[in-house]
């Protein structure tokens, strides 16, 4: 207990540390064809802190896109405050088809975003089923954020965001520190990854590959309905070491077998 408690409050340094790190690329937040009618407004800001615990101040947003559809097709959406005028939509529909389910009966509504996100509030009036706000992002590069040898020694955190990955499958390790760091992986042997992760079944496993060498592999416990929550208490937190030092053009593989859920890694690196 002592020693998970210690993993969890160290995972929350390194990502105070490196809050200015953002890896996902797009925010999906689901409503589920939640109905609204009249004038109605979402609070994308809190959607975005509630599923994901993303601070929206902190985010470059780029574009808004929305997966709605109306009852008679003349409701309209727009962003900002209830009495802004620019940029309102109209959202295509028919009566017969707004209670099916299909894929193919909800439109796609984009609104480009530049500037302040203080605005982040989609507003309704009609009446909409909506499925999905989808929040695209930059990633942002601060010049002061480069990391040095003493950094990549003590930890490097990636935030996933609630990544969900099954079957058999892995994550690029190289890749996703070439995307999120200015650090070259080349340059460093990988010694360890700490994951946030759970698992949905009994059986699940994580393990890293770096070159032919494999390390341990650790066996995860199923989460039952604690899966799908977005809580980072729910995560178990795990250290895979590094089987062997490796030639630096081998690639660093994060692999699993089975359904998981990853909120954050952090990797371990020493110099070369």
């Amino acid at each position: 207990m002592m020693k998970k408690l210690s993993m969890r409050l160290l995972f929350t340094f390194l990502l105070l540390s490196f809050s200015t790190c953002v890896h996902a690329d797009v925010f999906h937040l689901q409503f589920h064809d939640q109905i609204f009618g009249g004038h109605q407004t979402v609070d994308l800001k809190s959607a975005l802190s509630q599923q994901y615990q993303v601070d929206a101040n902190q985010l470059s947003i780029e574009k808004i896109d929305v997966v709605i559809k109306s009852w008679f097709g003349g409701g309209q959406i727009w962003l900002g405050s209830r009495y802004n005028q620019a940029d309102r939509r109209f959202v295509n529909g028919q009566a017969n088809n707004f209670n099916n389910p299909a894929d193919w009966t909800f439109n796609q509504v984009t609104f480009p975003v530049s500037g302040t996100n203080s605005d982040l509030q989609l507003n309704l009036n009609g009446q909409f089923r909506l499925r999905e706000v989808s929040v695209s992002v930059k990633t942002p590069t601060d010049s002061g954020n480069v990391i040095n040898d003493d950094q990549a020694e003590n930890g490097i955190l990636i935030p996933l965001y609630h990544l969900e990955l099954s079957g058999l499958s892995n994550l690029d390790i190289k890749q996703l520190l070439l995307n999120d760091t200015r650090l070259n992986p080349d340059k460093y042997y990988l010694n360890a990854v700490m994951v946030a992760i759970k698992a949905r079944h009994d059986g699940a496993q994580a393990w890293l590959e770096n070159g032919n060498r494999v390390s341990a592999v650790e066996l995860l416990s199923g989460a039952g309905q604690g899966f799908n929550s977005h809580d980072p208490a729910s995560y178990d937190h795990r250290t895979i070491r590094a089987a062997q030092y490796e030639n630096e053009s081998s690639p660093w593989l994060l692999n699993f077998s089975g359904d998981v859920m990853l909120n954050e890694i952090v990797v371990i690196l020493s110099q070369r």
